[in-house]
C-alpha cells in the first residue's frame, strides 16, 4: 500500500515531467518540419542557380547541352540530399517518438498503480465509515 506522501510525490512527478515530454515531441516534429523546408528551399535554390548557368550558357549548343546535364545533375544531387535530409530527419522524429511513447508508458504505469493503491484502499476506507455509523 501507498501511503499519501508517495502518492503525492508521483502525482507530483507525472505532473512535473508530462509537459516536458509534450514540449520534446513538440520540439522533434518542428525540428522535423525546419530540416525538410530547409531541404526544399536548398533544392529550389539550387535548381535556380541550375536554371540560371543553364540560361547564360544557351549561346553555343554544346555548352548549352552541357550546361543541362550539369543542372540535371545538380538537381539529381539536391534531391537526393534532400530525399537523405528528409530520412534523417523522419528517423530521429521516429527516434524521438519512440523514446517518449516509453517514458510515457512509464508514466502510465506510475499512474495505474497509483489507481490500483487508491482502488485497493477504498473498501476498506467504506468499511471503517461504515462501522463508525454503525457500531
Amino acid at each position: 500500500m501507498l501511503n499519501e506522501d508517495e502518492l503525492m510525490e508521483l502525482i507530483d512527478q507525472i505532473r512535473f515531467n508530462l509537459p516536458d515530454e509534450i514540449k520534446q515531441a513538440n520540439w522533434t516534429v518542428s525540428e522535423q518540419q525546419r530540416i525538410m523546408t530547409e531541404a526544399h528551399a536548398e533544392a529550389a535554390r539550387t535548381m535556380s542557380r541550375a536554371n540560371e548557368r543553364a540560361e547564360e550558357t544557351a549561346s553555343e549548343h554544346e555548352i548549352l547541352r552541357r550546361a543541362e546535364r550539369h543542372a540535371s545533375q545538380l538537381v539529381k544531387d539536391a534531391q537526393g540530399k534532400s530525399d537523405q535530409i528528409i530520412r534523417d530527419a523522419e528517423a530521429y522524429a521516429l527516434e524521438q517518438l519512440k523514446q517518449l511513447e516509453a517514458h510515457l508508458g512509464r508514466t502510465l504505469a506510475t499512474v495505474r498503480r497509483g489507481v490500483e493503491a487508491l482502488q485497493a484502499n477504498q473498501p476498506a476506507n467504506e468499511e471503517t465509515a461504515d462501522q463508525a455509523t454503525h457500531g
